[in-house]
Protein backbone atom coordinates (compact mmCIF):
# COMPACT_ATOMS: atom_id res chain seq x y z
CA UNK A 1 0.00 0.00 0.00
CA UNK A 2 1.46 3.33 -1.00
CA UNK A 3 1.62 6.12 1.58
CA UNK A 4 -0.05 9.46 0.98
CA UNK A 5 1.43 12.73 2.19
CA UNK A 6 -1.16 15.03 3.74
CA UNK A 7 -0.54 18.76 3.52
CA UNK A 8 -1.71 20.20 6.83
CA UNK A 9 -2.87 23.69 5.88
CA UNK A 10 -3.84 24.48 9.47
CA UNK A 11 -0.32 24.42 10.86
CA UNK A 12 0.71 27.16 13.26
CA UNK A 13 3.12 28.58 10.68
CA UNK A 14 0.45 28.90 7.98
CA UNK A 15 -1.99 30.47 10.44
CA UNK A 16 0.55 33.08 11.56
CA UNK A 17 1.99 33.67 8.08
CA UNK A 18 -0.72 32.77 5.55
CA UNK A 19 0.42 32.36 1.98
CA UNK A 20 -0.82 35.13 -0.29
CA UNK A 21 -3.39 34.26 -2.90
CA UNK A 22 -1.82 33.56 -6.27
CA UNK A 23 -2.09 36.50 -8.59
CA UNK A 24 -3.15 38.98 -5.89
CA UNK A 25 -0.64 41.82 -5.59
CA UNK A 26 0.38 43.16 -2.19
CA UNK A 27 -0.87 46.56 -1.07
CA UNK A 28 2.15 48.86 -0.84
CA UNK A 29 0.76 52.40 -0.43
CA UNK A 30 1.42 53.65 3.14
CA UNK A 31 -1.38 56.23 3.16
CA UNK A 32 -4.14 55.57 5.67
CA UNK A 33 -7.25 57.10 4.01
CA UNK A 34 -6.79 54.96 0.89
CA UNK A 35 -5.81 51.87 2.88
CA UNK A 36 -8.74 52.34 5.28
CA UNK A 37 -11.28 52.57 2.45
CA UNK A 38 -9.84 49.47 0.79
CA UNK A 39 -9.93 47.50 4.08
CA UNK A 40 -13.58 48.46 4.58
CA UNK A 41 -14.31 47.22 1.08
CA UNK A 42 -12.30 44.00 1.54
CA UNK A 43 -11.08 43.10 5.08
CA UNK A 44 -8.99 40.22 3.65
CA UNK A 45 -6.58 42.90 2.46
CA UNK A 46 -5.06 42.69 5.96
CA UNK A 47 -3.30 39.52 4.73
CA UNK A 48 -1.81 41.25 1.69
CA UNK A 49 -0.03 44.29 3.08
CA UNK A 50 3.57 45.23 2.36
CA UNK A 51 4.03 48.73 3.77
CA UNK A 52 7.40 50.47 3.77
CA UNK A 53 8.34 53.14 6.28
CA UNK A 54 8.78 56.52 4.59
CA UNK A 55 11.80 57.27 6.79
CA UNK A 56 13.99 54.14 6.61
CA UNK A 57 12.33 52.53 3.55
CA UNK A 58 12.11 49.11 5.21
CA UNK A 59 8.93 47.10 5.78
CA UNK A 60 6.75 47.95 8.77
CA UNK A 61 5.11 45.23 10.87
CA UNK A 62 1.33 45.13 11.27
CA UNK A 63 0.34 42.33 13.64
CA UNK A 64 1.60 41.71 17.17
CA UNK A 65 3.30 38.40 16.28
CA UNK A 66 5.35 40.19 13.60
CA UNK A 67 6.79 42.92 15.83
CA UNK A 68 10.50 42.72 16.59
CA UNK A 69 12.44 44.65 19.21
CA UNK A 70 16.06 45.76 19.59
CA UNK A 71 17.58 44.96 23.01
CA UNK A 72 20.86 46.67 22.07
CA UNK A 73 23.16 48.02 24.75
CA UNK A 74 23.05 51.78 25.05
CA UNK A 75 19.33 52.05 24.43
CA UNK A 76 16.97 53.32 27.11
CA UNK A 77 14.34 50.89 28.48
CA UNK A 78 11.67 52.75 26.48
CA UNK A 79 13.70 52.53 23.26
CA UNK A 80 14.14 48.77 23.73
CA UNK A 81 10.35 48.29 23.71
CA UNK A 82 9.82 50.09 20.39
CA UNK A 83 9.09 47.94 17.39
CA UNK A 84 8.82 48.95 13.73
CA UNK A 85 5.05 48.71 13.87
CA UNK A 86 3.13 50.89 11.41
CA UNK A 87 2.07 54.27 12.84
CA UNK A 88 -0.38 56.70 11.28
CA UNK A 89 0.03 60.48 11.46
CA UNK A 90 -3.03 62.77 11.34
CA UNK A 91 -2.21 63.67 7.73
CA UNK A 92 -2.58 59.98 6.83
CA UNK A 93 1.05 59.11 6.03
CA UNK A 94 2.48 56.07 7.79
CA UNK A 95 5.89 55.42 9.36
CA UNK A 96 7.55 52.84 11.58
CA UNK A 97 6.96 53.38 15.30
CA UNK A 98 10.69 53.26 16.08
CA UNK A 99 11.66 55.69 13.31
CA UNK A 100 8.89 58.14 14.18
CA UNK A 101 9.79 58.21 17.88
CA UNK A 102 13.49 58.63 17.09
CA UNK A 103 12.60 61.70 15.02
CA UNK A 104 10.40 63.06 17.83
CA UNK A 105 13.01 62.37 20.53
CA UNK A 106 15.65 64.29 18.57
CA UNK A 107 13.31 67.27 18.22
CA UNK A 108 12.42 67.21 21.93
CA UNK A 109 16.12 67.24 22.93
CA UNK A 110 16.55 70.59 21.19
CA UNK A 111 13.70 72.23 23.13
CA UNK A 112 13.68 73.86 26.55
CA UNK A 113 12.27 71.66 29.31
CA UNK A 114 8.49 71.78 29.46
CA UNK A 115 8.06 72.87 25.84
CA UNK A 116 7.03 70.66 22.94
CA UNK A 117 8.56 71.07 19.48
CA UNK A 118 6.57 71.80 16.34
CA UNK A 119 6.61 68.56 14.35
CA UNK A 120 5.71 67.98 10.72
CA UNK A 121 5.20 64.90 8.57
CA UNK A 122 8.42 63.80 6.78
CA UNK A 123 6.38 63.18 3.60
CA UNK A 124 3.99 66.13 3.22
CA UNK A 125 5.31 68.57 5.89
CA UNK A 126 1.85 68.86 7.50
CA UNK A 127 2.32 70.03 11.11
CA UNK A 128 0.90 67.43 13.54
CA UNK A 129 2.23 68.58 16.93
CA UNK A 130 2.20 70.07 19.57
CA UNK A 131 -1.11 69.85 21.36
CA UNK A 132 -2.55 73.23 22.35
CA UNK A 133 -2.92 72.69 26.11
CA UNK A 134 -0.15 70.28 27.14
CA UNK A 135 3.63 70.07 26.62
CA UNK A 136 3.68 66.50 25.30
CA UNK A 137 4.35 65.85 21.59
CA UNK A 138 1.85 63.97 19.47
CA UNK A 139 3.24 60.75 17.98
CA UNK A 140 0.45 59.43 15.76
CA UNK A 141 -1.65 56.32 16.25
CA UNK A 142 -0.70 52.68 15.84
CA UNK A 143 -2.30 51.09 12.81
CA UNK A 144 -5.33 49.00 13.88
CA UNK A 145 -5.31 45.26 13.21
CA UNK A 146 -9.07 44.63 13.29
CA UNK A 147 -12.04 46.12 11.46
CA UNK A 148 -13.39 47.36 14.79
CA UNK A 149 -10.18 49.33 15.22
CA UNK A 150 -10.38 50.62 11.64
CA UNK A 151 -13.80 52.12 12.30
CA UNK A 152 -12.59 53.75 15.54
CA UNK A 153 -9.80 55.71 13.83
CA UNK A 154 -10.43 59.47 13.49
CA UNK A 155 -10.48 60.97 9.99
CA UNK A 156 -7.31 62.52 8.60
CA UNK A 157 -6.86 66.28 8.80
CA UNK A 158 -7.93 66.62 5.16
CA UNK A 159 -11.17 64.77 6.01
CA UNK A 160 -12.14 66.94 9.00
CA UNK A 161 -10.10 65.36 11.80
CA UNK A 162 -8.42 67.65 14.35
CA UNK A 163 -5.56 67.44 16.83
CA UNK A 164 -6.84 67.04 20.39
CA UNK A 165 -6.29 69.93 22.82
CA UNK A 166 -4.17 67.62 25.01
CA UNK A 167 -2.42 64.26 24.72
CA UNK A 168 -4.24 61.10 25.80
CA UNK A 169 -2.40 60.86 29.12
CA UNK A 170 -3.37 64.41 30.07
CA UNK A 171 -6.97 63.84 28.94
CA UNK A 172 -7.17 60.73 31.12
CA UNK A 173 -5.75 62.50 34.19
CA UNK A 174 -8.02 65.53 33.66
CA UNK A 175 -11.07 63.29 33.32
CA UNK A 176 -10.26 61.16 36.38
CA UNK A 177 -9.60 64.34 38.38
CA UNK A 178 -13.11 65.54 37.53
CA UNK A 179 -14.58 62.29 38.85
CA UNK A 180 -12.35 62.50 41.95
CA UNK A 181 -13.71 65.98 42.70
CA UNK A 182 -17.27 64.60 42.62
CA UNK A 183 -16.62 61.57 44.84
CA UNK A 184 -17.21 63.35 48.21
CA UNK A 185 -20.54 64.68 46.95
CA UNK A 186 -21.90 61.36 45.68
CA UNK A 187 -20.50 58.76 48.11
CA UNK A 188 -21.39 58.21 51.79
CA UNK A 189 -19.22 60.04 54.37
CA UNK A 190 -16.13 58.06 55.35
CA UNK A 191 -14.20 58.31 58.62
CA UNK A 192 -10.67 58.10 57.21
CA UNK A 193 -7.58 57.90 59.39
CA UNK A 194 -4.46 59.97 58.72
CA UNK A 195 -2.98 56.98 56.92
CA UNK A 196 -5.95 56.40 54.61
CA UNK A 197 -7.02 58.09 51.41
CA UNK A 198 -9.28 57.58 48.41
CA UNK A 199 -7.69 56.74 45.07
CA UNK A 200 -9.71 57.20 41.88
CA UNK A 201 -8.67 54.94 38.98
CA UNK A 202 -9.48 55.03 35.30
CA UNK A 203 -8.73 51.97 33.12
CA UNK A 204 -8.64 52.31 29.34
CA UNK A 205 -11.04 50.25 27.27
CA UNK A 206 -8.09 48.63 25.48
CA UNK A 207 -7.07 46.91 28.73
CA UNK A 208 -3.43 48.04 28.50
CA UNK A 209 -3.41 51.39 30.33
CA UNK A 210 -4.68 52.83 33.59
CA UNK A 211 -4.25 56.03 35.54
CA UNK A 212 -4.92 57.04 39.13
CA UNK A 213 -5.53 60.26 41.04
CA UNK A 214 -5.02 60.63 44.79
CA UNK A 215 -8.07 62.32 46.27
CA UNK A 216 -5.90 64.43 48.58
CA UNK A 217 -3.20 65.10 45.95
CA UNK A 218 -0.61 63.87 48.44
CA UNK A 219 2.75 62.31 47.64
CA UNK A 220 2.31 59.79 50.46
CA UNK A 221 2.36 56.14 49.43
CA UNK A 222 -0.86 54.22 50.06
CA UNK A 223 0.06 50.66 49.12
CA UNK A 224 -2.63 48.61 50.84
CA UNK A 225 -6.02 48.39 49.13
CA UNK A 226 -8.68 48.21 51.85
CA UNK A 227 -11.82 48.00 49.71
CA UNK A 228 -13.61 49.41 46.70
CA UNK A 229 -16.06 52.26 47.29
CA UNK A 230 -19.22 51.88 45.16
CA UNK A 231 -19.78 54.79 42.78
CA UNK A 232 -23.53 54.79 43.35
CA UNK A 233 -26.19 55.26 40.69
CA UNK A 234 -25.90 59.05 40.41
CA UNK A 235 -22.10 59.16 40.03
CA UNK A 236 -22.21 56.16 37.66
CA UNK A 237 -24.61 58.06 35.40
CA UNK A 238 -22.20 60.99 35.32
CA UNK A 239 -19.33 58.60 34.47
CA UNK A 240 -21.44 57.12 31.66
CA UNK A 241 -22.07 60.61 30.27
CA UNK A 242 -18.35 61.37 30.44
CA UNK A 243 -17.54 58.16 28.55
CA UNK A 244 -20.13 58.94 25.90
CA UNK A 245 -18.44 62.30 25.35
CA UNK A 246 -14.99 60.65 25.25
CA UNK A 247 -16.21 58.21 22.59
CA UNK A 248 -17.64 61.01 20.47
CA UNK A 249 -14.43 63.04 20.78
CA UNK A 250 -12.25 60.04 19.85
CA UNK A 251 -14.05 59.77 16.51
CA UNK A 252 -12.74 63.18 15.44
CA UNK A 253 -9.71 64.04 17.57
CA UNK A 254 -6.15 62.75 17.33
CA UNK A 255 -4.24 61.76 20.47
CA UNK A 256 -1.64 58.99 20.59
CA UNK A 257 -2.99 56.83 23.41
CA UNK A 258 -5.44 54.23 22.13
CA UNK A 259 -8.57 54.57 24.27
CA UNK A 260 -12.05 56.00 23.80
CA UNK A 261 -13.54 55.46 27.26
CA UNK A 262 -12.48 54.82 30.86
CA UNK A 263 -13.72 52.43 33.53
CA UNK A 264 -13.74 54.32 36.82
CA UNK A 265 -13.11 52.87 40.29
CA UNK A 266 -12.80 54.46 43.73
CA UNK A 267 -10.56 52.57 46.18
CA UNK A 268 -9.95 53.13 49.88
CA UNK A 269 -6.20 52.64 50.39
CA UNK A 270 -3.89 52.75 53.38
CA UNK A 271 -0.28 53.68 54.06
CA UNK A 272 1.19 50.62 55.81
CA UNK A 273 4.76 51.86 56.28
CA UNK A 274 6.00 51.89 59.91
CA UNK A 275 5.20 55.12 61.70
CA UNK A 276 7.96 57.56 62.63
CA UNK A 277 8.68 58.32 66.29
CA UNK A 278 9.20 61.82 67.69
CA UNK A 279 12.98 61.49 68.12
CA UNK A 280 13.36 59.99 64.66
CA UNK A 281 11.36 62.91 63.26
CA UNK A 282 13.76 65.38 64.86
CA UNK A 283 16.73 63.49 63.35
CA UNK A 284 15.14 63.54 59.89
CA UNK A 285 14.58 67.30 60.01
CA UNK A 286 18.09 68.02 61.30
CA UNK A 287 19.77 65.67 58.83
CA UNK A 288 18.53 67.59 55.78
CA UNK A 289 19.15 64.64 53.43
CA UNK A 290 15.73 63.00 53.62
CA UNK A 291 13.34 62.78 50.70
CA UNK A 292 10.05 64.66 50.60
CA UNK A 293 8.01 61.75 51.93
CA UNK A 294 10.25 61.40 54.97
CA UNK A 295 10.26 65.12 55.74
CA UNK A 296 6.48 65.37 55.41
CA UNK A 297 6.09 62.45 57.80
CA UNK A 298 8.54 64.12 60.18
CA UNK A 299 6.58 67.37 60.10
CA UNK A 300 3.37 65.50 60.82
CA UNK A 301 4.95 63.80 63.85
CA UNK A 302 6.44 67.06 65.11
CA UNK A 303 3.12 68.84 64.81
CA UNK A 304 1.29 66.02 66.56
CA UNK A 305 3.92 66.15 69.30
CA UNK A 306 3.45 69.90 69.69
CA UNK A 307 6.98 70.67 68.60
CA UNK A 308 8.06 74.29 68.75
CA UNK A 309 7.56 76.49 65.73
CA UNK A 310 11.26 76.51 64.83
CA UNK A 311 11.31 72.73 64.36
CA UNK A 312 8.40 72.79 61.95
CA UNK A 313 9.78 75.77 60.04
CA UNK A 314 13.10 73.93 59.76
CA UNK A 315 11.29 71.07 58.04
CA UNK A 316 9.72 73.55 55.64
CA UNK A 317 13.17 75.00 54.91
CA UNK A 318 14.49 71.51 54.14
CA UNK A 319 11.67 70.99 51.67
CA UNK A 320 12.32 74.36 50.05
CA UNK A 321 16.05 73.71 49.76
CA UNK A 322 15.22 70.39 48.14
CA UNK A 323 13.12 72.20 45.53
CA UNK A 324 9.91 70.58 46.71
CA UNK A 325 6.68 71.35 44.90
CA UNK A 326 5.20 74.68 45.94
CA UNK A 327 1.86 73.17 46.92
CA UNK A 328 3.58 70.85 49.41
CA UNK A 329 5.46 73.68 51.08
CA UNK A 330 2.27 75.73 51.20
CA UNK A 331 0.43 72.89 52.93
CA UNK A 332 3.12 72.69 55.59
CA UNK A 333 3.34 76.42 56.23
Amino acid sequence: MSSTTVDNKMSIETIIHPEPEEGRPAWTTPFWPRLRDSLIEDPELFDHLHLECGICLTEMSIFRHDHTFTPDEGLTPKEKTRSHRACILPCGHMFGHKCLHTMIDEAVKEMEEGRAPELSCPSCREVFSPHRDCPHPHSGKLMPTTMEGVYKMPPAFSEGGVLSHSCGNCIAIETISVVAALVPMFTPPLDLTERETLMVYGAADNGHMWWSVNFEQSIDVYDEVVREIPLGDALQRICDEINERLKQNAKKRWYSEDFSELKFKVMLQRDIRPGMGYEEAVDVVQDGQANENEVLEAVRVLQDGQANENAVLEAVRVLQDGQARGDLVWRLE
